[in-house]
């Protein structure tokens, strides 16, 4: 970071939300007069980089593909750009990230040591087109949400590298790295699965499309016995707000291991029930029941619970099963053989 002489270089900005400054080509223009501004600054000190990085933060979400790009130009070869300001680009515009790679390999003179003693540093090296195991493990070891999502864009980490795994897993808990992932043409069928929670529509289809034809493959028998006592239990659960009974009857009844999380109620896990009740062959009555008495949040408002009975009908019951697992990172599919 350069010591700075002018640390009020963008005071002069507070009218940014003004009215005459909402239009989608205004926001464009101050985006890149802004940018260039920093990139041409003989000196920037820390309160100038976090004023700058604010803006960016606030205009981004409302910049276009093509401004990314031009901006990820602007941005990516300059020392001090945030690395949050970074991470958006290489996150929204898969042109941005090529260039956002390509532009900071060249700034990779430092000792590793180093790069990996900052935020942007290691950003820098999360970005490299070559990883050894032990970078990427000095990497993960801090949890560091904009160094995980570059490492999980990185064509050069392969689903069979040292790391990947661990992305994988963190994956299932935040939203925004399970999308990283998504994305990846190498991605295999049942690590997609795992992260069928955080997919938008079209990719859960084609994960259940990709998990079908992987279960074609394969003799399996689902012999869940599923008695009216146990569906007394989910009711009961249900109307009493009970959810750790409920997680607690279907891991008995699925025969998950004792430790499973289901995280049942966690925002953008709701799907997970739908999918259990359909694996375990509950009645779509009582699904409901449960949908409208566990938690406000399941059934409201009216388009939420609809989107659960639909995850009912469209899903078939192996297909369910198989997703379940996956998002839970269990694997006990009963009687299940590969085919000669």
């Amino acid at each position: 970071m350069a010591s700075s002489a002018t640390p009020d270089l963008w005071s002069d900005l507070s009218g940014l939300g003004s009215s005459d400054a909402s239009s989608p080509d205004a926001h464009t223009a101050l985006l890149k007069v802004n940018a260039s501004m920093f990139v041409a600054a003989p000196a920037r000190d820390r309160e100038s980089i976090e004023t700058f990085e604010a803006l960016m933060l606030g205009f981004l979400p409302k910049a276009d593909h093509d401004t990314l790009v031009d901006l990820a130009r602007l941005l990516a070869a300059c020392e001090d750009t945030p690395a949050s300001v970074l991470d958006y680009l290489v996150q929204h515009s898969t042109a941005a990230r090529e260039i956002v790679q390509r532009r900071s390999a060249g700034m990779l003179r430092q000792p590793v040591s180093r790069l990996l003693a900052t935020p942007d540093g290691r950003l820098q090296l999360a970005l490299q087109p070559e990883l050894d195991p032990a970078t990427v493990e000095r990497l993960l070891v801090l949890h560091e949400s904009a160094v995980e999502d570059a490492l999980a864009a990185n064509p050069s980490l392969t689903p069979a590298s040292a790391g990947f795994d661990v992305l994988l897993q963190r994956a299932r808990c935040r939203p925004t790295l399970a999308r990283v992932l998504l994305e990846r043409a190498d991605l295999a069928p049942m690590d997609a699965a795992s992260l069928y929670l955080w997919a938008d529509c079209e990719r859960r289809h084609q994960i259940r499309d990709s998990v079908a034809a992987s279960l074609a493959h394969r003799r399996a028998t689902i012999s869940f016995n599923l008695t009216p006592r146990d569906t007394a239990g989910l009711l009961d659960a249900a109307a009493q707000g009970d959810l750790r009974r409920l997680e607690g009857l279907l891991t008995t009844v699925f025969a998950f291991p004792a430790s499973t999380e289901w995280r049942a109620l966690e925002i953008g896990r709701h799907r997970l029930l739908a999918l259990a009740f359909k694996a375990l062959g509950v009645e779509r009555k009582d699904a409901i029941q449960v949908f409208l008495t566990l938690h406000p949040a399941l059934a409201y408002p009216l388009c939420a619970i609809k989107e659960l009975v639909r995850e009912m009908r469209d899903v078939p019951a192996p297909v369910a099963l198989a997703l379940v697992e996956a998002a839970l990172g269990v694997r006990v599919l009963s009687g299940e053989t590969e085919r000669a």
